[in-house]
């Protein structure tokens, strides 16, 4: 990875920890080197203190080099003995949001997965994976390129 694509990724954790928000529940990326294998679930986990009501949030931070408009996402939730699956389609184009680095070519994208979810006490664990294809094929693609990092963002719900 370029040191100005690491500057960048620091800059931004910088900025998201500085913020002080306190309905910040879990926050944290994991770097894909710039790939995403589809062989690499990531994965996040943490031990809530309290039942909350929580949004579910995932974090994708990609380059210019992405090829494709939207993503497919196969997300799991686990909560003690509770799983959710989920399959999602998320759209780029629809993102412009203030934290796009437009002129460096970097795309951070916030993708609310779930609203009002259900966190009880226990072990929150947290999988995702990427299942994207190209229109004319059925095979999904091995290599995502252009993916930097992806995250997950569990706040409290504000109602």
């Amino acid at each position: 990875m370029s040191n100005r694509i690491k500057i960048l990724t620091l800059f931004f954790i910088l900025i998201f920890n500085s913020c002080g928000n306190n309905n910040i529940l879990f926050l944290d990326y994991q770097d894909v080197n710039g790939s995403w294998d589809k062989k690499n679930e990531i994965k996040f986990s943490f031990k809530p203190n309290d039942k909350i009501l929580a949004d579910i949030s995932l974090m994708i931070r990609n380059d210019s080099s992405y090829p494709f408009s939207n993503i497919y996402i196969i997300t799991s939730i686990k909560n003690n003995n509770s799983v959710v699956l989920d399959t999602i389609n998320y759209s780029f184009e629809n993102n412009n949001k203030w934290y796009n680095l437009q002129s460096s070519g970097i795309n951070n994208s916030k993708i609310l997965l779930k609203k009002n979810f259900k966190i009880i006490q226990g072990e929150f664990d947290f999988k995702v994976k990427h299942s994207i294809r190209y229109l004319d094929s059925i095979m999904p693609q091995i290599k995502l390129d252009g993916i930097l990092d992806v995250g997950l963002m569990v706040e409290k719900s504000i109602r």
